[in-house]
């Protein structure tokens, strides 16, 4: 009995470790900004040092490996609990085991990457930030219209998965310079899986690997790498990610991540805009130009032929783990980009800096 009070108490400790460190993290500048240089950065370099030329990811191999070994502590504490009279120590000792997983999980989460989520947001120095309203998106949607219709005007060419990884991450060298990680997105080993799951890529914060749902059309190739890649930086607020990918891709040479930034910064302009005034977004859907009605056709049919109860339910999870990081909008979170694009394209002083320190 005294075993099970011991480890009752080391769950305690663990538990009061993850409250302590989110709380810090979440209320001391110093240490944000000695967890992202000190504790975050090192390990990112490490883990893309070990991973990045490994030609699978090893991020879903250990989600494999720990989704099991978490349905092996549950069934054992299952089977101890039919026979709880019979075995009443190693009922609580398997229960323990249990509880005391995905603590440990969530400890080594905040260490290796999640306590990126207590960053201020890359807007926070901005100056120029007037109230958001429908006459502001709608000056977005009209400009990225505009600026589609302009890339389109000669033919873009999609580079593979290989170049635009090459591509992107010269893109981020170049604005931040090299004290950044190596970073590399590669394909999932989850095939299908994320056309069911409506997932486009994902950050593995257990390994720094970033996957890549490579059936995705590859006009959306280019802003769905860089927004990955954001992750990998540190970044973990989704509406910064995807402001990050959208100014990498639209402040570049390259016309493919220019009209990839473009159309996927479209697509959440026009929803919001259709969403708040349908006569509006008819109106500015009729200045569009023919390919990229075409492409939005093609992202329309995929999202329909992959519909399912699965989507609904990854989204509500992950709507629930976004909250519980500190974004209060959940998945609507991503959308806000929208907000902080018109910011930077429309009231912004362009030289302000992005920067990735916290």
């Amino acid at each position: 009995m005294k075993r099970i009070y011991l480890r009752l108490a080391l769950l305690l400790v663990l538990l009061g470790l993850a409250i302590g460190i989110q709380y810090l993290l979440a209320f001391s500048d110093a240490a944000l900004r000695g967890y992202v240089r000190y504790v975050f950065l090192p390990l990112q370099r490490l883990r893309s040092w070990l991973f990045n030329e490994l030609p699978f990811s090893m991020g879903d191999l250990l989600y494999v490996g720990l989704c099991l070994a978490l349905l092996l502590l549950f069934f054992r504490s299952l089977y101890y609990l039919v026979r709880v009279r019979q075995y009443p120590g190693d009922f609580w000792r398997a229960f323990l085991r249990l509880i005391r997983f995905p603590v440990i999980l969530y400890l080594w989460f905040l260490l290796l990457w999640g306590g990126n989520y207590a960053r201020k947001p890359l807007s926070v120095s901005w100056t120029g930030v007037t109230e958001w309203n429908d006459s502001a998106l709608y000056q977005l949607t009209h400009g990225l219209v505009l600026k589609l219709n302009n890339e389109r005007r000669q033919v873009v060419n999609f580079p593979n998965l290989k170049k635009v990884n090459q591509q992107a991450a010269e893109l981020y060298r170049r604005r931040f310079g090299s004290q950044l990680p190596a970073f590399k997105v590669k394909p999932t080993s989850l095939g299908y899986m994320l056309n069911y799951l409506g997932i486009q890529g994902y950050y593995n914060p257990l390994t720094g690997e970033a996957q890549f749902n490579r059936f995705i059309p590859d006009f959306m190739h280019p802003f769905v790498v860089c927004h990955e890649m954001a992750h990998q930086a540190g970044i973990a607020a989704e509406d910064d990610a995807n402001l990050l990918a959208y100014i990498i891709g639209a402040e570049s040479e390259l016309p493919a991540f220019r009209y990839s930034a473009f159309f996927n910064l479209f697509v959440y302009a026009y929803s919001g805009l259709k969403a708040r005034d349908s006569a509006a977004a008819s109106e500015i859907f009729a200045l569009l130009n023919p390919q990229s009605r075409n492409d939005l056709e093609t992202l329309r049919r995929m999202n329909q032929k992959y519909r399912s109860g699965f989507r609904r339910i990854s989204s509500s999870l992950y709507d629930d783990y976004l909250r519980f990081h500190g974004q209060r909008e959940g998945i609507g979170t991503y959308s806000d980009v929208t907000r902080w694009v018109y910011y930077w394209e429309y009231t912004n002083d362009k030289k302000a800096q992005i920067s990735l320190e916290p």
